[in-house]
């Protein structure tokens, strides 16, 4: 039965794989068809393959994809007792990979982000707050490295809390929108102007880069999360020209976050001691081992064979429970490393529109895209080396706009 479950999730997992691979290379539609069936299978990752094609279908425009997709996610992500029973105790005995995947905190609140950011794109506001609100859980604030007591903290997730200020000044509650504009970082006070959001008709949220990756260390027991910001670099802000002139950003196309950070954060990490005490407890036997066989190599007679049957199971023991402590590395590869948040007033009517970020061959033009006389229209650009062309969605979306 393992032989066979291990079959399946190699499959599975080769399917995956092909289609993140699909998608850096800017092969949306494959990565669709890729993703599409291994998010409808109810296992233990069924929310990390939702989020997977809500990240692949909300890059090629198609928002009632992204929307079913992150919806599904959602739904998991914020229920209870989803691991508990036969699923958590197989993970101590076996391996922490049968658990259901429920992420990291800031994939979690990437995950409601996007939600969020779906429907603040079709207007429906009261949606997109909750959502927002959703990606503002409290964090775990642990008191040093080694401590198991916490304490609840307000998230600094400041995308989620800036457009949910948002959200709240286009529901016409102007006293809760101001309100957190203020909880704002103030390294983004300029952004969270209420006035500059206010006037706002035209809305991009723009994704760069990639969030970190997962790593273990020689045993692959303990999990740690690279490169960190200082080994990738300063992030780029993006330039925006609408009809040929730059648009006067100053201050405001700063990032909003950087994941690399985040993950750099105690407060942003799911701290599993299972697979460390696993890891610690299987070394103790193997070194336990080493030295019942010695005292069974040097002895003689029964208690010979005591010593070397006792050192056969702590042996067994140790290695059972050092192969079966590797850390869980599943992850969100498709998450971003930064997000942008630009609000801008242009003249109603029909523009061209080239976003890049520069010193790099990242841009994008948008061709024929409609400012509505009233209101806010919102636009996302996921930036990949090879599209330089916006999705047929998107093209869609503004014709839509014009109508």
């Amino acid at each position: 039965m393992m032989l066979i479950t291990g079959c399946a999730a190699s499959k599975d997992q080769q399917q995956a794989e092909r289609a993140i691979m699909d998608f850096h290379a800017g092969d949306l539609a494959a990565a669709t068809r890729e993703l599409q069936p291994l998010a409808k299978k109810t296992n233990e990752n069924f929310v990390l393959n939702n989020v997977r094609l809500g990240s692949v279908t909300l890059a090629a425009y198609n928002l009632d994809d992204a929307e079913n997709a992150f919806l599904a996610a959602y739904e998991v992500i914020n229920s209870t007792g989803v691991n508990n029973g036969g699923r958590t105790l197989g993970a101590v005995l076996v391996d922490e990979k049968i658990k259901v995947w429920k992420g990291e905190p800031y994939e979690r609140a990437m995950a409601n982000f996007y939600l969020g950011l779906i429907y603040y794109m079709r207007q429906d506001y009261n949606n997109a707050r909750a959502a927002f609100e959703n990606a503002l859980f409290k964090l775990r604030d642990y008191a040093d490295e080694k401590a198991k007591d916490f304490k609840e903290v307000e998230s600094n997730f400041a995308p989620a809390q800036l457009m949910l200020a948002k959200s709240f000044q286009r529901l016409g509650r102007d006293d809760l929108a101001n309100a957190n504009f203020e909880k704002v970082s103030p390294a983004l006070r300029a952004l969270a102007n209420p006035e500059l959001n206010a006037r706002s008709n035209l809305l991009f949220v723009i994704d760069y880069g990639y969030a970190p990756r997962k790593i273990t260390d020689f045993d692959g027991a303990m999990v740690g999360f690279a490169p960190t910001p200082m080994e990738a670099g300063p992030i780029p802000r993006p330039s925006v020209q609408i009809d040929g002139a730059f648009y006067p950003f100053g201050d405001l196309n700063a990032p909003t976050v950087d994941l690399l950070a985040l993950a750099q954060d105690r407060r942003w990490q799911s701290i599993d001691t299972i697979r460390t005490l696993k890891s610690a407890v299987g070394t103790g036997l193997l070194i336990g081992s080493a030295i019942e066989g010695m005292r069974g190599l040097n002895g003689s007679g029964a208690r010979q064979r005591t010593d070397l049957m006792v050192a056969g199971g702590l042996l067994a023991g140790g290695l059972l429970l050092k192969a079966t402590s590797q850390a869980d590395t599943r992850q969100w590869e498709l998450l971003p490393r930064s997000i942008f948040v630009l609000p801008m007033h242009v003249a109603p009517g029909q523009h061209e529109l080239t976003v890049s970020f520069p010193g790099s061959d990242l841009h994008q033009t948008l061709r024929n895209l409609i400012v509505p006389e009233s209101g806010e229209t919102t636009y996302y650009l996921r930036m990949q080396r090879w599209n330089h062309e916006p999705p047929p969605g998107l093209v869609q979306a503004s014709t839509d706009q014009s109508n």
